[in-house]
């Protein structure tokens, strides 16, 4: 049986632990909110971006191929006949720490699947956050490269961060003639959950945006050429900022509840400790009396 001594050692342990996890809540439940608010502002930006170059679709994919390409520059991002269907890049945005539930093991899983599923394909990775990072590097997998990596952004993630990630996957996305670049992140649902999200980046993928226009009525001055080679960077930057925001998000929301669970978890632990430290002390006290009795007796006779 553990003495009175052992006992409280270990309430003060978990009483400790218990105050850093009330900490950590205490600091996310902080952060979340100038989270939310920089996610909710970049959202509708990003809609009306992609909607933009969705409207510009048709007159993208009707412009002439560029020299022996098999098709133009900025149709690549529409069809990408050019591309290899054996090369393909992969985003994994996870967070930097753990202490946040299965924020981070959800994506791996996710991440794990897609590497099965693209096995002998050259696999180009960037890996946004350290847990992500670290997995892959630590994977033996022929065909696999980390091309980019970003760390320790998270939680203050600029549109600096995007822009570098962005300018990064355009240029492997073109050099290396990629077939496609998959994206792959928990999205922010609300503060109790977070929605896993494994989508097609690259080329674009415009299904869930609606239009209903079935003939251009843009002019362009200078050019279609001119405009796209400016607009589409910024689309990709856009959305590539609000993504991370979005991850960022949801994982300050997973680590408060994560630590407000455990945290309710320590109490507990603290509650069944106390408990246990009154019967030991009645055993004892109880014990004592045992032996004065039986000493007085024995004295007696």
């Amino acid at each position: 049986m553990e003495s009175l001594r052992d006992i409280r050692q270990n309430i003060k342990a978990i009483k400790s632990t218990q105050q850093i996890m009330q900490t950590m809540k205490m600091i996310s439940s902080a952060r979340i909110r100038k989270a939310q608010e920089a996610m909710q502002n970049a959202r509708p930006f990003a809609q009306k971006m992609l909607q933009m170059v969705d409207d510009l679709k048709m007159d993208i994919l009707s412009m002439p191929a560029d020299g022996e390409e098999a098709e133009s520059w900025p149709s690549r991002f529409f069809v990408n006949k050019t591309g290899n269907p054996d090369k393909v890049g992969l985003i994994c945005i996870t967070g930097d720490k753990g202490l946040a539930g299965s924020f981070n093991a959800v994506i791996l899983r996710r991440v794990l699947q897609f590497l099965k599923e693209n096995q002998g394909k050259e696999i180009k990775v960037f890996a946004i956050g350290k847990k992500g990072r670290d997995f892959l590097a630590r994977l033996k997998m022929p065909g696999l490269e980390i091309v980019y990596e970003s760390v320790g952004i998270f939680p203050k993630v600029t549109y600096a961060h995007a822009e570098l990630l962005g300018e990064a996957v355009m240029k492997e996305f073109f050099q290396n003639h990629l077939g496609s670049v998959t994206l792959i992140y928990n999205d922010f649902k609300s503060m109790a959950s977070q929605n896993l999200v494994a989508q097609k980046l690259l080329p674009f993928d415009f299904e869930l945006i609606p239009n209903e226009k079935e003939e251009s009525d843009f002019a362009f001055e200078p050019g279609i050429k001119e405009i796209f080679q400016i607009l589409v960077p910024r689309l990709v930057k856009a959305n590539m900022y609000r993504v991370l925001l979005e991850a960022q998000a949801a994982n300050l929301a997973a680590t408060m509840n994560a630590m407000d669970a455990a945290s309710k978890n320590a109490g507990e632990l603290v509650s069944a400790l106390g408990v246990k430290l009154n019967k030991v002390r009645q055993a004892g006290i109880t014990n004592e009396i045992l032996d004065i009795v039986n000493g007085a007796e024995a004295l007696n006779n």
